[in-house]
């Protein structure tokens, strides 16, 4: 089984849909493809210039005199600025200490990367030349994630001022006029002196003619942040520059700007994640200027389901789990996913409860209006997909198993027929995510609980939303919601030493899993449980057997299957965590939600003051910091928009 690469001691900086990757030590040295290195992952990870799901240029070694700078020190700043500090200790001084020292200065707008290089000295008078050795590769994202890597190809035109690559309708240009070598190097010379620096500077352009997604109009100015002062005034300053170098729209909707899930590997529209990201941003989202929330909900509504196609996932009235510019192949999970692909049961009802929550706020009632054939669509499939007991129109049909108490019929599930999609379609996706105490791993068709949670809070505001504007349907959804929150209560609830807990899924025999997970907190908020239920779940929230001190954990950790290095058996996923807090805050349990938003702090703190997609379920009784999961996304769009949350939390106005 392949590793991917680490990424949790990279430097990155995102200008979507452009990325730069440095390693640890603020290079971008790369790695290019050597004979017999097989598929093993690069410790160090990976370095590069990324524009889409493309990384462009894979090199771009820097030497001062021959010599490489030892670095120092790397600094982000916002608006898609690092700045990389090093020394060059192979030229001598008049005395011991370093006579020379470089500051590298990357800045990432979309689709342009400047790099500026400014040398200084102690010494009178130093003659130099800056090398900058650049190879490109156009490796694709699903290749980088199985730590392989193309050879680099040679420019396809150089002359002194510019070097060009392409591969399709994908262009990498790099411009430094006057410093283009023949051996497809740049190079400058000079002379330097105490208070004399040396600059040189080039830029990297890159373009994919292809790709589904572009960059979006940046949003309206937003006046001065006069936030909280701390370790929470830093978390939420990165972290809303974070989300502004995530914003992204699609060709065919330039103006309906979205977040992209996350960086590196899902950098375009995921429909679960970008509404949540919405949903947890909506406070500071002014619903006018091509706003956050209606430019989501019209970004996904553009490519709604209008038929049944199992290899797609796809049903009418459904909306996407992603969109990339072609098909998706990992090998590594037997994954191969169409361009446009629906596998996720989630999606739909999400949309619905973000349009409701728009609606409420009153900042763009013309949006609104323009989506309710859009909404009437993905009420239509859900009251069929709770119908039925499966999102599985695709399957053709509902499985014997689901009909009545035997299965789990009159919940929403999913299950993939195709043996190449995603096996579990709710937020936690991986192989082994949906499993029982002793370790067993559940058979579908899975219906996951906070799904059913989504589905009643949908129901609930798309009610309310049509009656509002005279639109039909709304008593359906209501008797809907009603059957469903009774049924919730009937089959979902189970009970162990601990007490009862609202299962995290049911199997495809109806049986719920028999272990407490994260999942619980999602419920809290959407009205599916009454005040006691509530407060159960806000009890275990914060149990040891739940609440890291950072965070909580996807599951308990009492399962056999939990492993804090899992991605979804015993983690800590920051959103996860937020949407707890959300949910505590929204039933009145604001002690509990201070608790949690105080180990989300706390756990940021151990990140450079910003959240990762995920870290490990290692407990703080168990490491004063906390510790990385390798290869998480950072930044991930609703780890970042989870900051709002908890500045909410602590009291914090927005």
């Amino acid at each position: 089984m392949t590793v991917q690469p680490g990424l949790h001691r990279q430097h990155c900086s995102v200008a979507a849909p452009t990325q730069l990757w440095l390693d640890p030590d603020g290079r971008l040295a790369g790695e290019v493809k050597a004979p017999g290195a097989g598929d093993s992952a690069d410790p160090a990870g990976f370095t590069g210039l990324l524009h889409g799901d493309t990384r462009m240029l894979c090199r771009a070694l820097v030497r001062v005199n021959g010599l490489e700078p030892e670095p120092a020190t790397v600094e982000t700043e916002p608006g898609g600025v690092l700045r990389v500090r090093g020394l060059v200790r192979g030229i001598p001084g008049p005395t011991e200490d370093p006579a020379v020292e470089l500051l590298q200065t990357w800045t990432v707008t979309p689709g342009v990367v400047r790099h500026t290089l400014q040398l200084r000295t102690s010494l009178d008078s130093l003659d130099v030349e800056i090398d900058v050795a650049l190879a490109a590769d156009f490796t694709d994202m699903a290749q980088i994630r199985l730590s392989r890597f193309r050879d680099p190809s040679a420019p396809v035109s150089a002359d002194e001022s510019t070097l060009r690559w392409q591969e399709g309708g994908k262009t990498l240009a790099v411009a430094a006029p006057g410093a283009v070598t023949p051996e497809g190097h740049l190079a400058w010379r000079g002379t330097l002196g105490r208070g004399r620096p040396f600059e040189a500077e080039w830029q990297a352009v890159l373009t994919d003619h292809d790709d589904a997604v572009v960059a979006a109009r940046p949003p309206a100015a937003r006046p001065p942040r006069t936030g909280p002062a701390g370790a929470l005034g830093l978390l939420l300053d990165n972290s809303l520059d974070d989300v502004a170098g995530l914003r992204l729209a699609t060709r065919q909707l330039p103006d309906a700007p979205f977040i992209a899930a996350g960086a590196p590997w899902y950098f375009t529209l995921f429909g679960r994640d970008s509404l949540w990201a919405a949903r947890l941003l909506l406070p500071l989202d002014t619903g006018t200027d091509n706003g956050l929330a209606a430019g989501t909900l019209r970004a996904l509504a553009a490519f709604q389901g209008t038929r049944t196609d199992a290899a797609a996932a796809e049903e009418p009235g459904k909306i996407l789990h992603e969109l990339r510019s072609k098909e998706l192949v990992l090998e590594s999970q037997n994954l191969r996913l169409p361009p446009v692909y629906f596998g996720a049961v989630d999606s739909t009802p999400l949309w619905l409860c973000l349009l409701g929550e728009l609606w409420r706020t009153g900042r763009d009632e013309d949006a609104v209006r323009s989506l309710l054939p859009n909404a009437a669509r993905a009420a239509e499939w859900l009251l069929a997909a709770g119908a039925t007991g499966t999102d599985g129109a695709a399957d053709g049909a509902a499985d014997d198993s689901t009909d009545g108490a035997a299965g789990n019929g009159g919940f929403l599930s999913y299950r993939d027929s195709t043996g190449h999609g995603l096996s579990n379609q709710g937020w936690k996706d991986s192989r082994d995510a949906m499993q029982f105490r002793n370790g067993r791993q559940a058979e579908g068709p899975i219906a996951l609980s906070e799904v059913q949670g989504y589905a009643y809070q949908a129901a609930m505001e798309t009610a309310e939303l049509f009656d509002a504007f005279g639109e039909p349907g709304a008593q359906a959804l209501r008797d809907f919601a009603a059957a469903l929150r009774l049924r919730f209560r009937e089959r979902f609830w189970v009970e162990d030493d601990g007490g009862p807990f609202p299962a995290m899924a049911l199997d495809g025999h109806g049986v719920p899993l028999d272990i407490p997970g994260s999942n619980m907190g999602h419920l809290l908020g959407t009205g599916i449980l009454d005040a006691a239920e509530a407060r159960i779940v806000a009890d275990r929230l914060v149990s040891p057997e739940l609440f890291s001190g950072y965070g909580v954990h996807t599951i308990s950790r009492r399962a056999a299957g939990f492993w804090p290095f899992s991605y979804h058996c015993g983690s800590v996923w920051s959103h996860d965590t937020a949407i707890a807090i959300r949910g505590l805050l929204a039933d009145g349990f604001v002690a509990e939600a201070r608790t949690l938003a105080d180990g989300l702090i706390a756990a940021a703190a151990s990140f450079g003051h910003r959240l990762p997609e995920v870290f490990a379920g290692v407990r703080a009784e168990d490491s004063s910091v906390a510790v990385p999961y390798p290869a998480s996304c950072h930044p991930q769009a609703w780890s970042s928009a989870s900051a709002v949350v908890i500045a909410q939390a602590m009291g914090v106005g927005l």
